[in-house]
């Protein structure tokens, strides 16, 4: 399945998907060993070899948990701590480092066989700069021993590689902490001119973009908590928060479908969201499964995603707008998304006024309404003083009572 992807499919996605599934190394005693994808949730171990990681992973399940979560884009690590690539690079070859890569076993090829059945882009992640995960011969090998030119001209050669191999399938990259410098971006471009540039700084709610990066970018330390989440603050950058586990470490759900639901929506009607909405973090085991109930849960979460108006092919509210770092206080009714030509405005009522009656003030852009739909029912629209106020149907939905204006 084809889909055209460019800097303007990503800035009004939605919701993604973002995964690290790693077969993760470090240097003893020059760095934080922060492990890796466990092989299952009984079983600690690592992948004992980047071909190991390579072969085990199934990229037509990943595709289709993707697609249950509705993602319209997924994020996923080529290699991590270490920098050990999943699939057979020649260009790591080349600098006799042959165990930084896969042998025979190309994970990105299966994953993007596996994306293609759904039609959903694919965006390599890259490593940042973490010399101290890599042991001093290696690095010499691969030309970047305390050379930061050497890493540049590396990751140059290799980007180009990627593009050979996988042509336009590849849609961009996500260079984590350190990032590439423009000549790498320009790499990028070579191989894919409509290509994207992700550059994570690190930050929580994060203001500042990145000179490199098309878009802002912000890392959410820690998974989302089992607490309401309309107590958490919302952003308009790519928000990237964890479900789970950063990558399976014997973690599970925290949460349910609901709170994430709330949270996802409130995420993609933040003013200013043009930075690919919310990508949820999470990913399989090394057995291919899942950390206990994360599964069953992007399937839940997906199902509320597709069947409530208002997500997809949506921008922010203008009418009704929220506003960045905001919560949702409980005697406030929810947030307010638009169709892209601004012609039909969706208000997500997340919390039902106790007598049914919800009451609006005028538009904050002064545009009027005369209709108003909630499902098939048509519902009655009294202009006051104030704005509006209209009647909330008996059996509106319980998680999101979707309205549209015109």
């Amino acid at each position: 399945m084809e889909r055209t992807t460019n800097k303007d499919y990503f800035a009004k996605a939605r919701v993604g998907l973002f995964a690290s599934y790693t077969y993760a190394t470090y240097a003893t005693g020059k760095g934080t060993d922060w492990g890796g994808t466990h092989y299952s949730a009984r079983d600690p171990r690592g992948a004992e070899s980047a071909e190991e990681a390579a072969s085990l992973f199934d990229g037509a399940k990943f595709a289709r948990a993707a697609y249950d979560l509705g993602a319209q884009y997924v994020v996923f690590t080529t290699a991590h701590a270490g920098f050990n690539l999943l699939f057979p690079s020649e260009t790591m070859k080349a600098t006799g480092c042959t165990h930084k890569c896969a042998v025979d076993s190309d994970l990105v090829q299966k994953l993007i066989d596996g994306l293609d059945t759904y039609g959903i882009p694919l965006i390599l992640y890259l490593p940042p700069n973490d010399d101290h995960d890599i042991v001093d011969e290696d690095l010499k090998k691969m030309g970047w021993y305390q050379d930061s030119e050497g890493r540049t001209q590396f990751l140059i050669r290799l980007i180009r590689e990627i593009y050979d191999r996988y042509g336009s399938k590849i849609a961009g990259f996500w260079f984590d902490q350190g990032g590439p410098d423009s000549r790498v971006c320009d790499a990028v471009r070579e191989g894919n001119p409509d290509a994207v540039v992700f550059v994570n700084t690190g930050v929580t709610a994060n203001e500042i973009e990145h000179p490199l990066s098309d878009f802002l970018v912000s890392e959410y330390y820690g998974s989302i908590e089992s607490c309401d989440s309309d107590t958490l603050p919302v952003h308009y950058s790519q928000v990237n928060r964890q479900i789970g586990n950063w990558w399976a470490i014997g973690g599970k759900a925290p949460t349910d479908a609901r709170n994430l639901y709330r949270y996802s929506v409130r995420t993609i009607a933040v003013e200013g969201q043009y930075n690919a909405g919310i990508a949820w973090s999470c990913g399989p085991y090394l057995d291919q499964t899942w950390e206990d109930g994360v599964r069953d849960l992007l399937t839940d979460l997906g199902t509320l995603l597709k069947s409530h108006d208002g997500i997809y092919g949506t921008v922010p509210g203008r009418c009704y707008p929220t506003k960045p770092n905001s919560t949702l206080p409980k005697e406030h009714w929810g947030v307010s998304t638009e169709s892209e030509d601004g012609s039909m405005v969706y208000l997500h009522v997340l919390n039902r006024p106790e007598d049914g009656v919800l009451k609006l003030a005028f538009p904050a852009n002064g545009r009027r309404f005369t209709s108003a739909h909630c499902g098939e029912h048509i519902l009655p629209l009294d202009e006051t003083a104030e704005g509006y106020e209209m009647v909330l149907p008996i059996d509106s939905d319980g998680v999101d009572t979707v309205i549209r204006l015109s």
